[in-house]
């Protein structure tokens, strides 16, 4: 099985405008989780998936640079931009994760990915109410991505969020993060960044020494 990674990018961000190219530590926001996915065990391959406004020519650029694999979609079509990974990559199973997690495990990954791998779902998702927010990994069939661009969805996993059992959707908790349910990993606000900047250089980028910090303050 051939598992593909893709990075959802974009720098139009209403709350924090840019910040996938902000500077964390000795990177740019987005190479955090590209480097997660990469080191993840299960991943073959990781792609940046980058809207296609005019503005995200800098991702490309810094994609470029860096020698990141990437590709480029509608900005206001998320599936679309996963599904064009897939033909890229002619993936079995796609990973989704978004560029302002910078610290989302490499652990985590495989172990969803492994889980769904085990199961009879079509979308595992440990995205619950259980969980940090900013450690999300989806794992998805591609033949669910096709049947829901087929109806003209624009967002690859909100309907199947909200219509599990139609879906085959499963939600896969890990207990050894529920003690951080309330601890939020991803870089939203310039306070969410200025706090993971803080946690960075206090005790170093792994991420649950950083949920262990942030969860002090």
């Amino acid at each position: 099985m051939f598992i593909a990674a893709s990075i959802q990018a974009r720098l139009g961000s209403t709350r924090l405008p840019g910040k996938v190219l902000f500077p964390l530590g000795d990177r740019r926001l987005l190479k955090w989780p590209i480097d997660r996915s990469r080191d993840a065990e299960t991943v073959d391959e990781t792609v940046a998936a980058i809207g296609d406004r005019p503005e995200n020519d800098a991702i490309e650029t810094y994609c470029d640079r860096s020698r990141i694999d990437h590709l480029v979609g509608p900005e206001d079509d998320l599936l679309k931009r996963h599904l064009k990974v897939i033909n890229k990559t002619g993936c079995d199973l796609l990973v989704r994760i978004t560029a302002d997690c910078p610290f989302v495990p490499s652990e985590e990954i495989d172990r969803v990915v492994e889980e769904h791998m085990s199961n009879d779902a079509r979308y595992t998702t440990n995205v619950t109410g259980n969980m940090p927010v900013g450690i999300g990994v989806d794992a998805i069939d591609p033949d669910l991505l096709r049947e829901l661009h087929a109806l003209e969805e624009t967002h690859p996993v909100k309907l199947a969020r909200s219509e599990p059992a139609n879906w085959d959707t499963n939600w896969s908790d890990n207990p050894s993060w529920n003690h951080f349910s309330g601890v939020h990993l991803a870089v939203d606000t310039p306070a969410d960044y200025w706090s993971l900047v803080d946690a960075l250089n206090a005790v170093g980028d792994n991420p649950r020494k950083v949920a262990e910090w942030i969860a002090k303050r």
